[in-house]
């Protein structure tokens, strides 16, 4: 008993520190929600976590407070979606006042890539998906992060698919911040970049770019990626944005090839267009150049001939 009595003691100022940590935790429970209602939360999830590992009896107050804060938590999650709902019926209605069309959802096919191959000088991903599942030339390529590229060509089973990392591949994309166009291109540096930008145009570092609603090829507003640099160089009308993709391209299974091409009719007028541009004929070039020496040669031959003629007359 003297033992109990010589520890408490000789550690009294431990015992009060932990009893007066106690009754501010209890007067933090008992409190008003509406002024520590984010600290209470913190103190009543510690409080359950410190109670199951060491306590055996369950504190009915400590529950108590706990499923009082829970229901706050779900009151205001209830609350933010029901008013993103609300939204979403007026921003439909307004649309329907306006005239605007409803953005489209586009059925989806699940492909995996089963490998990559290059073909003069380009990468192309190879996935087990073809025209028996659907898919045609031009069609959208994504994953879950944003989008990876076009598909180039399609068989039976299996498809081509032109990802973003070839140059020759130009997407139409705009900053869903500020709305500027331009157009997205790999510069072949293992950097990709969003081109035909003006320097006056807003276009700031962490933007997120999308694809065009002006696309003759791609499904719009699909993420690309993010702005990470910058670049303005003296005489230079445009700036050198480097954008950092969603999509890493070092690690990609499983892909999602989205069900729409652009009406043909307008693909049609597109390739007569440039056939009749291919068809205009440039100015012939000069064969030869002009040589003064062979012409006066040229010129005494047939002034010999003319006169052996006339003599022969």
């Amino acid at each position: 008993m003297f033992r109990i009595i010589d520890f408490i003691l000789k550690y009294k100022e431990h015992f009060v520190f932990i009893g007066l940590f106690f009754i501010s935790l209890s007067l933090i429970l008992l409190g008003d929600i509406n002024k520590i209602g984010g600290f209470r939360t913190i103190v009543v999830a510690t409080l359950g976590w410190f109670q199951k590992s060491v306590f055996f009896i369950p504190n009915v107050a400590a529950l108590k407070s706990e499923n009082s804060a829970l229901r706050e938590l779900n009151f205001s999650l209830s609350q933010k979606i029901m008013n993103a709902r609300i939204s979403e019926i007026e921003n439909q209605n307004l649309r329907k006042l306006l005239g605007l069309k409803q953005r489209m959802e586009y059925q989806a096919e699940v492909a995996q890539v089963i490998g990559v191959i290059t073909i003069d000088m380009r990468k192309y991903l190879v996935v087990n998906k073809g025209k028996n599942s659907g898919i045609e030339k031009f069609m959208t390529v994504r994953n879950d992060a944003g989008l990876v590229g076009l598909v180039a060509l399609s068989s039976r089973n299996y498809s081509l698919i032109e990802p973003l990392q070839n140059t020759n591949l130009r997407v139409p994309a705009f900053d869903i911040r500020s709305g500027v166009q331009g157009i997205i291109n790999w510069d072949g540096a293992n950097r990709l970049l969003f081109r035909d930008v003006a320097k006056f145009l807003d276009v700031s570092i962490g933007d997120t770019i999308v694809t065009s609603k002006h696309s003759m090829k791609f499904v719009p507003f699909v993420p690309i990626g993010t702005v990470v640099s910058k670049e303005e160089e003296e005489g230079e009308l445009f700036t050198t944005i480097v954008v950092k993709p969603f999509v890493d391209f070092s690690f990609l299974e499983e892909v999602f090839i989205l069900k729409y091409i652009v009406d043909e009719e307008i693909l049609n007028l597109v390739k007569e267009y440039e056939e009749r541009v291919k068809s205009i004929k440039l100015p012939p070039e000069k064969e030869q150049k002009l040589r003064p020496r062979e012409m006066i040669k040229e010129k005494r031959k047939l002034d010999s001939l003319e006169k052996t003629k006339r003599n022969a007359k």
